[in-house]
């Protein structure tokens, strides 16, 4: 199969899988926020300073708009998947929660212009393959105001985890590029529709090196803030640079 192919089907994939599953969810995540990303998320918070609105992007079924929304903030929730998103509706109903609202938009199809005071993006750009990573950014850059800050997290992975996974998807003839970590997405997702048991391996991943990340975000304007390592994740905070 060709790369094109097999990545909008490791896309569609995945959606799929978080719309069949969306209804785990809260049992498996439930509402906690691990130290390490709770730190992180006061920092950007810090950050935004007043009350204004922020999009959570790829929010899933909304794990971190309470936090947002106890800070002051208004949200706007995206996510490609519906069954998510119709998690997120279903724990913060507007009747109740006028502050927040869900959009059905996949980071690749984010087209924003400067509405957002803050932006975050959370346990997601793991998903994301190479060849979006560039357009996400800049879609991220063109959503936040001025200066506005942006959180988000990225897979760490052990270097011989990675290489391992290369090397069994090349030897099984899938169009991976280094960095991919996607030989066990196809009999994961078929043992998750069996058995009912989501695992880690069921989606695809992407795992670029920090030093990759820091060159996408200065080409797309943004501006590093602080970079920490905690719970399997780099956790970044950027900046829109002001000046274009």
């Amino acid at each position: 199969m060709e790369r094109t192919e097999w990545l909008k089907r490791m896309r569609g994939l995945a959606e799929d899988l978080y719309d069949r599953f969306s209804h785990y969810y809260w049992v498996r995540f439930g509402i906690n926020v691990d130290e390490m990303h709770r730190e992180y998320l006061q920092k950007f918070l810090g950050l935004v300073g007043k009350p204004g609105v922020i999009l959570s992007a790829a929010c899933g079924a909304g794990r971190f708009d309470g936090l947002l929304m106890e800070a002051g903030h208004s949200v706007v929730g995206i996510d490609q998947s519906a069954g998510v998103l119709a998690q997120a509706q279903e724990h913060f109903p507007i009747e109740q929660f006028p502050q927040v609202r869900y959009e059905k938009i996949g980071l690749q199809e984010m087209d924003f212009l400067e509405e957002f005071d803050g932006i975050i993006c959370m346990d997601a750009m793991e998903h994301i393959c190479p060849e979006d990573w560039q357009g996400i950014l800049r879609g991220f850059y063109r959503a936040l105001k001025p200066g506005g800050p942006l959180y988000f997290t990225a897979d760490v992975r052990d270097p011989a985890e990675v290489k391992a996974s290369y090397e069994r998807a090349v030897a099984m003839g899938l169009p991976v590029v280094y960095g991919d970590i996607a030989d066990e997405v196809e009999a994961a997702y078929q043992h998750a529709l069996e058995t009912g048991e989501v695992v880690d391996q069921s989606v695809y991943h992407f795992c670029p090196p920090l030093e990759q990340i820091r060159a996408w975000l200065e080409q797309a304007g943004l501006s590093i803030v602080e970079v920490g390592v905690g719970s399997e994740y780099h956790h970044i905070i950027a900046k829109r640079i002001c000046d274009e």
